[in-house]
């Protein structure tokens, strides 16, 4: 079972540029990583190609078989 966590704008503590789940209000489940926006500041999710992911509301660490969560 995937354990969501409640996506926090402010949380810093998010393993950034490391693949995670993301849940967005449309309902979407999709890869992302998340990064600190170059231009203005703050972070965000981003799907590979650079493609940023809007309206996350929840997200998960991968957790592959043989892996331990850091």
């Amino acid at each position: 079972m995937i354990e969501w966590r409640k996506y926090d704008p402010t949380d810093r503590s998010i393993a950034s540029h490391v693949k995670h789940l993301v849940y967005t209000m449309g309902g979407d489940t999709v890869l992302a990583i998340h990064a600190k926006k170059l231009r203005d500041g703050g972070y965000e999710w981003n799907r590979a190609g650079g493609y940023t992911v809007r309206y996350v509301t929840h997200w998960a660490p991968i957790n592959l078989p043989g892996e331990e969560e850091a």
